[in-house]
């Protein structure tokens, strides 16, 4: 089975792409979750003691970072990410992927030709509109969904995750 995928990236996708694949490291999603838990906890405390005493205004700054964090945090990362990759050099480029049972081919302009056997993958992330392999603990490939030739070979790709044995971790409201 050999499947074979193309398209030209976007700098959006791959910014979003980015946050996905740094956001769902398994250690850094176990310290998100955390830091969310006690931001929302301290978010509790300010708004009551506002209701019930008020605040002073470094409670407000608190308040005010907590607040942030938990809602500008991921925007504010896509946005940083976005303007790096716009000035990528694979942007705008096609990139050809090939999946097989011995592992994964890709080449492209801009782009150094590469592999990975399935050994080297730990997990897969699932988005919306494609896959994220981490290829190295900084670098990723994203296979998305409008570059697979047809729906049955998305379907395959799913059936060799299973088959190799690999996580794969579906993230159904993300889009890349």
């Amino acid at each position: 089975m050999n499947i074979k995928i193309e398209y030209q990236p976007t700098a959006k996708e791959l910014a979003k792409a980015s946050s996905l694949f740094a956001e769902k490291k398994p250690f850094l999603l176990f310290a998100v979750g955390f830091i969310n838990i006690v931001a929302i906890f301290f978010l509790i405390i300010f708004v009551l003691k506002l209701i019930f005493i008020g605040l002073l205004l470094n409670e407000i700054i608190a308040a005010l970072g907590c607040f942030i964090w938990f809602f500008g945090r991921r925007p504010f990362n896509e946005w940083i990410l976005y303007q790096r990759m716009k000035r990528s050099i694979v942007l705008a480029k096609p990139i050809t992927i090939e999946v097989s049972r011995n592992g994964i081919v890709w080449s492209g302009k801009g782009l150094r030709p590469g592999n990975m056997s399935w050994d080297q993958i730990k997990y897969v992330l699932e988005a919306k509109n494609g896959f994220v392999l981490p290829n190295t603990f900084t670098k990723f490939l994203w296979l998305p969904t409008r570059g697979f030739q047809t729906p049955q070979d998305i379907q395959d790709f799913k059936t060799l995750i299973i088959e190799k044995k690999i996580v794969h971790r579906v993230f159904s409201k993300w889009e890349c």
